[in-house]
């Protein structure tokens, strides 16, 4: 049932419109009145307006400017103009405020009653393209996750990526991809595979994930079926403007990709700290001019993930250029033993401190060479060796400069350098609180 507010200055006109609509059994309507455009606007502001019937010429404020006010609340309602007057003027401004109909009160009630059902016809029709667009938005809204998920599976499986955003299935959805320019994926896999409530974390990983992505990097993202998490992303150029090297393209990609693994470190603490979820993340390379390659890396980097977690190990970052350097055996983890995995991490993890004592030997740079998060590499080893992996490194620092004060006649200032001190006093800070005495002590007393 539509609303029908009727408004005169004249009572007459009103309560006799009111009598002939309410007489008339073609409508069904809730018919209103007003008897001027102050009350008409009142009306409008209790209450749904569909059709306005107004005089135009009425003391204070015209019809002509009551459209304005009821336009403000109600949009859609349609508007008829009755006038006793047919000045070009009138008709004119009339057809400027969209007016369906403007009648010569002069005419008689049946062109009113026509006005009347030609605006219930037009509110029929607006009322059905707006179920009509309604359902079709809903539809595609429920349809879109499904072909985006159904999209990237099939990138990911090797397809086309070009042949596929080219297809008509895809054609409406609002893909954020441009495979042109530069792009990559990151996979995510929860490193407790049988967990009953997996669907669940899924979402919360999803919902970390997209709080601490920058706005800088656009995303698309899938759950797969063996319950795999999946990025396509593509960084703005600004954003990979800033990590630029003079003629070297790889390695502006590789600073993004350390970027991204902060990024990745951030989710997974979150993750962990706040739902208890530990998730590992394997990081594409870049994919423009090369979507081909996306089913070999999506293949190699799950591998990986899949094989550490099998070997009892989380909260791994690892990009596909380092995906390589893991053991041979991990191709198949049924050939190595966690037993045999953990000596081999805690190797590479000491091989590389010993090997840059004189650089970076932060629990970031070490955690790049295993490819763990770094929160996650000092809980390991001190699990794996009993040992704070800080004292293991002050241990080695302190065994190394002892050894260059005793075999060589570098002066302490350089000894100090070759152990990573940037300065000698804080070296003599550090060797007096592990030894008791100063360097020079020690040297002279040798």
């Amino acid at each position: 049932m539509y609303r029908l507010l009727i408004v005169d200055d004249e009572p007459v006109i009103v309560n006799g419109l009111i009598q002939l609509f309410q007489e008339n059994t073609e409508f069904e309507l809730d018919v209103c009145k007003a008897y001027s455009a102050a009350e008409a606007l009142n009306i409008a502001k209790k209450m749904k307006l569909d059709i306005l019937v107004s005089d135009i010429r009425m003391p204070q404020k015209s019809g002509l400017q009551l459209v304005d006010d009821i336009a403000y609340y109600w949009p859609h309602c349609r508007i008829i103009f009755l006038t006793g007057y047919s000045e070009f003027d009138y008709v004119q401004e009339a057809l400027r405020k969209r007016a369906d109909n403007y009648i010569l009160k002069t005419e008689g009630i049946e062109p009113i009653f026509g006005a009347v059902k030609a605006a219930c016809q037009k509110l029929d029709e607006e009322n059905r393209r707006r179920i009509r667009e309604e359902k079709a938005k809903m539809h595609f809204q429920i349809a879109a996750p499904v072909l985006k998920n159904e999209l990237v599976g099939r990138l990911l499986k090797g397809e086309s990526a070009a042949a596929l955003l080219s297809d008509p299935r895809y054609e409406e959805l609002d893909f954020r991809i441009r495979v042109s320019e530069p792009a990559f994926f990151v996979v995510g896999s929860l490193d407790s595979i049988d967990d009953p409530n997996t669907k669940d974390k899924l979402g919360a990983v999803q919902n970390g994930f997209s709080n601490y992505l920058p706005d800088s990097i656009a995303c698309e993202h899938s759950v797969l079926d063996e319950g795999v998490l999946v990025w396509l992303l593509q960084p703005h150029e600004e954003l990979l403007a800033r990590f630029s090297q003079p003629d070297s393209e790889p390695q502006r990609w590789r600073g993004f990709t350390s970027y991204m693994k902060g990024i990745l470190e951030l989710v997974q603490n979150e993750c962990e700290s706040l739902i208890g979820v530990s998730v590992s993340f394997g990081i594409s390379g870049n994919l423009s001019g090369c979507w081909e390659t996306v089913s070999g890396q999506y293949n190699t980097l799950l591998g990986v993930l899949r094989s550490r977690t099998a070997l009892c190990q989380n909260l791994i970052v690892i990009d596909i250029e380092h995906a390589g350097s893991e053991p041979e055996a991990m191709d198949d983890p049924g050939l190595l033993k966690q037993e045999d995995m953990k000596s081999w991490v805690i190797g590479q993890i000491q091989n590389y401190i010993q090997a840059n004592l004189s650089g970076d030997v932060s629990l970031t740079a070490i955690a790049e060479k295993v490819h763990f998060n770094p929160s996650y590499l000092s809980r390991y080893y001190k699990q794996m060796t009993g040992q704070n992996l800080l004292d293991y490194i002050q241990s080695k620092k302190l065994e190394a400069a002892v050894h260059l004060m005793m075999h060589t006649n570098l002066k302490l200032n350089e000894i100090a350098a070759r152990v990573g001190f940037d300065s000698q006093s804080y070296f003599t800070t550090f060797f007096k609180k592990k030894t008791g005495i100063s360097p020079q002590e020690y040297r002279n007393a040798k």
